[in-house]
């Protein structure tokens, strides 16, 4: 474990802070190649890097998992929840986290759902943030696969919350779940127009149709 985790030090030591993806992503594909077949010590690996300071690290690891693939297992989910919360420390790494690791734990395993429930009291922001953003499935666009009851129960939980990341994570579960539930998405909103903070109402909105978009901006 020593050699690969110096192996990553060497390989991301000069980038800069906020490291552009493609290198990140040059790295992975080359870094892969040294990671241990067994997957516990896989993961084991990659919990050492979470330990590193940066972005660039925290970035390799949701590439290395998502590749990696069977690691999409509910024995590592602990971990996953781990990681989000001591090392989900702003909204970027929270958003990687949810699209490569924890919403296809979540999908694949619905009865984690309920691990999002208990998120949305969790005293970190984005643990917070996460309970909304782990429901979107990214692909070459963004989608809800959930259904809109699960939404709901979320955005009810949320939107009081005063932090305007975790506003801006339910307006945008809103917007990809008004894709598949246009009708339920839209009477929420309705329903909910004096509980939502307007920044969750203008991202909710986005998707929508613009005589709707403006008919309910001016509620």
């Amino acid at each position: 474990m020593t050699s690969v985790l110096d192996r990553i030090v060497q390989e991301i030591e000069g980038l800069p802070g906020q490291a552009m993806a493609k290198d990140l992503n040059r790295i992975e594909r080359k870094l892969y190649r040294l990671m241990p077949e067994n997957n516990d010590e896989f993961i084991a690996v990659c919990d050492e890097m979470m330990k590193l300071k940066g972005w660039a690290p925290f970035f390799l690891v949701t590439l290395l998992i998502k590749r990696k693939g069977v690691l999409y297992d509910l024995k590592h989910f602990p971990v996953y929840e781990k990681w989000l919360d001591m090392h989900a420390v702003h909204w970027g790494r929270c958003d990687i986290l949810c699209y490569r690791v924890l919403n296809p734990m979540v999908e694949k395993f619905p009865d984690l759902y309920g691990h999002l429930v208990k998120w949305t009291a969790s005293p970190n922001t984005y643990t917070r943030r996460a309970a909304a953003v782990s429901l979107i499935r990214s692909t070459r666009s963004f989608v809800v696969s959930a259904g809109f009851p699960k939404v709901k129960r979320i955005c009810d939980l949320l939107k009081k919350d005063p932090h305007p990341h975790v506003q801006k994570g339910i307006g945008w579960l809103l917007k990809y779940a008004y894709l598949k539930s246009p009708k339920e998405t839209e009477v929420y909103l309705r329903e909910n127009v004096k509980e939502l903070s307007r920044t969750t109402f203008r991202y909710a909105l986005e998707k929508m149709p613009q005589e709707l978009r403006e008919e309910l901006m001016l509620k």
